[in-house]
């Protein structure tokens, strides 16, 4: 079996958008990620995780806390 990346068919990791103030966080264990709620999270409600890019992509998530970057200061 191939392996399946979130934008190709499985994980539907697509569909987690970057914010600056976050939902959820990542975690690497054993080579795989994981990903937690740091809240409830409400049906319909938005996933969001900090990309934490190392290149300086502008950011316009709309959090009162935008850093104006997805890139970890």
């Amino acid at each position: 079996m191939p392996f399946a990346h979130g934008a190709v068919g499985g994980s539907d990791a697509e569909f987690i958008n970057h914010s600056c103030d976050p939902n959820l966080t990542m975690r690497r264990i054993r080579g795989r990620i994981f990903l937690y709620s740091f809240k409830r999270i409400k049906g319909g409600e938005e996933l969001t995780v900090d990309y934490g890019f190392r290149c300086s992509c502008p950011c316009r998530c709309g959090s009162k806390k935008c850093r104006g970057t997805m890139c970890h200061l």
